[in-house]
């Protein structure tokens, strides 16, 4: 008996190609490598808090919107714009990330 995941894969597969499943896949390592995009952009182990308080929200044509609990880290992040995009477009060529764009979360903090 055939697992559901795949059956979903199979299903998805034949319908949208390889290709899209390729590129949900890649964008999937994407999001989940956030915390290391951002401990990598900083040689000091002080700010790396910073990949807790944040997450990417979204990949929409070349651009990631990270989104951030508190307007102090979304400055903070900032502040490494350029070595976020460069980390990330090295790590994810595949991906043609062109930008980031940052935003205050909609949701609230979890304890």
């Amino acid at each position: 008996m055939k697992k559901a995941s795949d059956i979903i894969s199979d299903l998805f597969s034949k319908n949208f190609g390889k290709e899209f499943m390729e590129a949900g896949r890649s964008t999937s390592v994407l999001f989940s490598s956030w915390p290391q995009i951002v401990m990598e952009a900083w040689s000091r182990a002080d700010i790396p808090p910073a990949a807790a308080h944040s997450r990417i929200r979204e990949l929409q044509q070349g651009r990631l919107l990270v989104e951030a609990d508190h307007p102090g880290w979304i400055q903070i992040l900032k502040t490494k714009q350029a070595q976020l995009l460069e980390i990330a477009k090295h790590r994810h060529p595949e991906l043609d990330i062109r930008g980031i764009d940052f935003r205050l979360s909609r949701e609230p903090k979890k304890e």
